[in-house]
């Protein structure tokens, strides 16, 4: 697994919106409705959840 991106996200563990980031899995093949592994910035925590839409998030 490596980190490669930074998404600004809800942590569930320190109830703050931080830079989380997503650790990409090799062998899996990634969808905006497959859960991702994010690690959050601020405290470290790990977490899946699912991926930010690709147009409606980018576009606020």
């Amino acid at each position: 697994m490596l980190g490669i991106q930074l998404e600004k996200r809800f942590c569930t563990n320190c109830m703050l919106k931080t830079a989380h980031d997503w650790i990409e899995e090799t062998d899996v093949i990634y969808t905006y409705k497959r859960k991702r592994v994010y690690k959050c910035g601020n405290c470290g925590f790990i977490s899946k959840k699912r991926g930010l839409r690709p147009s409606s998030e980018s576009v606020y």
